[in-house]
């Protein structure tokens, strides 16, 4: 996890998956985008966390980590739950 970028981001990247367009009569209508979902991407391991509406049942989300941890003030952070733990781990270590 590189810790430098993650101290000088102003804002954390929020993206979006669109539905899929049909392939059979696509030159005869012009489809609109359709938003699917939006989605974190961890910053330890790059996996796919989804936002829902009830927030208990999402896999990971955005983490602040305190000046007390890191040594350079508020740093917020996307994590999914497996990627916590090893996280502050590595933290402490340094």
């Amino acid at each position: 996890m590189n810790f430098e970028n993650l101290c000088y981001r102003e804002k954390v990247p929020l993206y979006t998956k669109l539905k899929l367009k049909p392939t059979e009569g696509r030159h005869l209508i012009k489809y609109k985008d359709e938003k699917d979902y939006d989605y974190y991407i961890c910053d330890y391991c790059g996996d796919e966390i989804k936002i829902l509406k009830k927030r208990i049942e999402m896999a990971g989300g955005v983490v602040v980590l305190p000046h007390s941890l890191t040594k350079r003030g508020e740093v917020k952070v996307v994590l999914c739950n497996k990627c916590i733990n090893p996280v502050l781990k590595e933290l402490e270590e340094k």
